[in-house]
């Protein structure tokens, strides 16, 4: 087992780039038979995977090595940022708790650090530390405990609790090395390194810590909104959001802020005497220079793609005899509009962005008519679709270069098979056949080079497979 991870730091030795006149055919390659992708290093050294006949997590070594097994039934993995060791935590027990490991890239299994867990599990991009939250149920009590990857070994992984409090309410938010503890009425940052524990107060909303860990908001006593620097804990800004927009009253149900620290609240209109129930719901963004109400989105504003730099906002715009119509629009971190996409399916793909938000593509669907757009630099750039495009692959190519999404065709004998389809904004390019239809969006690593490489979990007769597409 030990040789098998001996070529981890050799992987490239025995690959040929092709050269700078060779052209690169599309090739496909079944990598594992019954097993569901769960992740790719970023140097692909290891790509992670749950078995489908089999109990457990495993990691396969790229590119053609075997199988460790590194934990039961993950059902999620975080990488680190340098591919080194991945977070890994189960679904929820019958008991509501689940099991988390960290595993460090080798031929050894994932180290269980706790099998209490329950809420939120939060870490920097390092995974230095992961934070998440243990009840105590005879106590009353639920503690905010972390594992240090330091001193986390097979031997012993000794957790630390830096916060104890009262009730099952306790959440979570990390940046970078902070993170922000809540419950219904207090909040506390706590500073992971140190162990420090910041009491904010009484809060009277949801508090949010920014993704990178430099601002933070609260709702003070009287529900005055404040943004603060969190290194320096001072007041960047504070809006009487409610009076601003008249909206007195009404009850903040959910709060985000973006990398621009521009803050949006999802509300809902105060409780009126029974038997009716409130049906109201707005968004508002406010920044320093004011609050407003932002378009008609029903309270249904949150990030898009788990970035903190983009908002997707969505809402139904009408129902009649034969279904609904669904609007579905795109922000960056100042509230500018990106895209806005409007569809009778509810299924319709969301839109697809570059690293800088500076091109988007999405898929149109009304009835039978399918018709792509492609929005940057360039201008916008359209293309009819013929053949169903199978939405649960649909994504941008490293840099933009290229959409890639798969597509059922029809074959001669009247049956139907799913290919890959390449847009580069002018002609429409079929790759190659997959072995099944998708059953994941495609996986990349961020410093794939030259021939791009992609990571697909398909459906094939008898099994899920995972398959390697060259392009």
């Amino acid at each position: 087992m030990v040789l098998l991870f001996l070529g981890l730091g050799m992987a490239s030795c025995g690959t040929t780039e092709p050269g700078p006149t060779e052209e690169v055919l599309p090739s496909l390659d079944v990598l594992h038979e019954g097993a569901w992708l769960m992740g790719v290093d970023s140097r692909e050294r290891y790509l992670l995977f749950t078995a489908q006949n089999v109990f457990g997590t495993y990691a396969k070594v790229l590119p053609d090595g075997g199988d460790i097994r590194v934990s039961d039934p993950a059902e999620a993995a975080i990488f680190a940022q340098d591919g080194d060791s991945v977070l890994l935590w189960s679904p929820l027990s019958g008991e509501k708790t689940r099991t988390a490991w960290l595993w460090r890239l080798g031929p050894k299994a994932g180290i269980p650090f706790t099998t209490r867990s329950q809420g939120d599990i939060v870490h920097d991009r390092a995974l230095s530390y992961v934070a998440f939250t243990e009840a105590d149920a005879e106590a009353g009590t639920t503690s905010m405990r972390v594992m240090d990857a330091a001193t986390c070994t097979v031997k012993a992984c000794p957790l630390r609790t830096l916060l104890q409090v009262p009730g099952n309410t306790l959440l979570l938010q990390g940046g970078g090395t902070t993170v922000l503890a809540s419950d219904a009425t207090r909040a506390w940052l706590i500073d992971v390194p140190s162990g420090a524990v910041t009491e904010l107060g009484t809060v009277a909303g949801p508090s949010v810590l920014l993704g990178g860990g430099s601002h933070y908001s609260v709702f003070d006593r009287a529900g005055h909104l404040q943004v603060f620097d969190t290194a320096t804990r001072t007041l960047q800004w504070e809006r009487s959001w409610a009076e601003e927009v008249d909206r007195k009253d009404w009850n903040v149900l959910s709060a985000l802020m973006t990398d621009a620290t521009t803050v949006v609240l999802n509300i809902k209109e105060p409780p009126p005497p029974p038997p009716a129930f409130p049906t109201d719901r707005d968004t508002v963004t406010c920044d320093a220079t004011g609050c407003r109400v932002f378009g008609y989105w029903e309270g249904a504003c949150w990030y898009g793609a788990g970035r903190t730099d983009l908002v997707s906002c969505n809402r139904t715009v009408r129902c009649g005899p034969y279904g609904c119509e669904y609007q579905l629009t795109y922000f960056d971190a100042s509230m500018r509009l990106l895209v806005n996409t409007t569809t009778s399916r509810a299924d319709s793909p969301h839109a697809v962005f570059n690293a800088d938000l500076s091109q988007h593509a999405s898929l149109r669907l009304d009835g039978s008519l399918q018709e792509l757009s492609w929005d940057g630099p360039a201008g916008l750039r359209t293309a009819r679709v013929s053949g169903q495009v199978d939405t649960r692959l649909f994504t941008f190519l490293p840099n933009a270069e290229r959409l890639v999404f798969a597509q059922v065709v029809p074959r001669s004998d009247e049956g139907f098979e799913t290919h890959l389809v390449a847009w580069d904004g002018v002609a429409l390019t079929d790759l190659l056949k997959l072995p099944g239809a998708p059953a994941s969006n495609a996986q990349y690593a961020p410093t794939t080079g030259s021939p791009t490489t992609l990571y697909v979990t398909v459906a094939g007769p008898s099994s899920l497979n995972i398959v390697r597409i060259r392009l």
